[in-house]
């Protein structure tokens, strides 16, 4: 090929390759988006548009509305108060001018659902609560969190389980000569009551995550949102969206608003896909080659593996996750000085501290350990489960 038909290829060619290569990219599907919206607007799965799309079947002939603004704009004077309003959000900080509407509406009989992991100072001293969180969002045990209602006509007998991204937060304290108990985690822990405060009541979850789309998906999870909400009278309902667009815009960055428009984000690749061509050009022009040179290859790890498949062939299993339970004493008797030879409630909680796994997860881990001794044979299924556990051990203490 000629130098004038190569000037040409490169002319015409490395433009068309930068826009098609940036095209496919921008059409290619997002990652999940895993972030706590809880808007009704966001089929993410930790969206609520699955849940406010189904109102209209709990609250048949009530009106729905939603509120963009905070409360005390939103109200005005000849507003009727008897409504219900719904705040699902991660947390609840409201203005005071906000909470002088909420005690309105609760003198007039209206009623307040909050499904929330946390709420401000002025809140938890007005409906006098306390309680403690327990963050197991990131849990990769599945199962690991029920919650059930405490009316016999609601409850069910096994509970409603949640796989993940959930927490079991629940309430340390509150005033017993108002509050009623109306749902609680596993355990007996109240995560779920009702308030009465003037003619009206209010309702407070503290695990919104149960309201989102992914986990009313999840077998017959749905059952225990509107369980939850069917505690409201049929009347007019608000749902808010003001606090999940407030704490959105204060958590966006500028990159999250550039891959949410499709031209900006065909604009951002077709500019950093450009500027890696460049680059790529201009080291080929001006960079000497590098010669290769192989890394001296590692024996040890070779005879790890031949070790290994050794084993593994003779499918001596139980001896394998023997092996592997020793190497784990031993890493957390050389990582965080701790005697593993006598493991009690002591030892649990003090190895629980320090790696900052759920003190229940690692004695579920010692327990399966311990029971290798009184065996004769495992499974290559609970091998590979056994096995699991210890690289997710090892994984969180990294």
């Amino acid at each position: 090929m000629s130098k004038s038909g190569s000037g040409k290829l490169l002319l015409f060619g490395v433009p068309l390759l930068v826009v098609i290569t940036a095209w496919a990219l921008a059409y290619s599907p997002k990652p999940i988006d895993w972030t706590l919206s809880f808007s009704k607007e966001d089929t993410q799965p930790f969206g609520s548009k699955l849940l406010y799309d189904l109102l209209p079947v709990l609250f048949e002939e009530s009106e729905i509305e939603t509120s963009y603004a905070s409360l005390h704009s939103y109200f005005d004077d000849d507003y009727d108060l008897n409504t219900n309003v719904i705040i699902i959000n991660s947390g609840l900080y409201p203005e005071p001018a906000d909470i002088e509407i909420m005690t309105d509406i609760l003198e007039d009989g209206g009623s307040i659902f909050i499904a929330a992991q946390d709420v401000s100072e002025e809140l938890k001293s007005w409906f006098d609560l306390k309680y403690e969180f327990s963050l197991n969002f990131h849990s990769e045990l599945n199962d690991s969190i029920s919650h059930n209602l405490a009316n016999r006509k609601l409850k069910r007998q096994l509970g409603y389980w949640y796989k993940k991204g959930m927490t079991d937060n629940y309430f340390a304290g509150y005033d017993t000569l108002r509050t009623s108990v109306l749902g609680h985690n596993t355990e007996g822990k109240t995560n779920f009551i009702r308030i009465k405060e003037g003619n009206g009541n209010v309702y407070i979850n503290l695990n919104p995550q149960a309201f989102t789309n992914y986990n009313l998906l999840v077998r017959d999870n749905y059952e225990y949102a509107f369980k939850c909400l069917s505690y409201l009278p049929k009347q007019r309902v608000i749902w808010d969206e003001y606090h999940k667009i407030k704490y959105d815009h204060q958590s966006r960055s500028t990159l999250s608003f550039i891959f949410d428009r499709f031209p900006l984000r065909l604009a951002w690749y077709t500019i950093l896909i450009g500027v890696l061509i460049f680059f790529l050009f201009q080291s080929a022009r001006r960079q000497r080659m590098v010669p290769i040179v192989k890394p001296p290859s590692n024996s040890t790890v070779n005879f790890v593996e031949t070790v290994g498949r050794l084993y593994y062939s003779r499918k001596n299993h139980l001896d394998i996750a023997r092996k592997r339970f020793k190497y784990l004493q031993a890493f957390i008797r050389s990582k965080y000085y701790i005697n593993t030879s006598e493991m009690n409630d002591d030892v649990f909680q003090q190895l629980a501290d320090k790696s900052t796994l759920p003190i229940r997860a690692i004695r579920q881990l010692f327990d399966m350990g311990n029971n290798l001794d009184k065996i004769q044979h495992i499974s290559e299924e609970d091998l590979e489960q056994f096995n699991r556990r210890i690289e997710f051990f090892y994984e969180q203490c990294k």
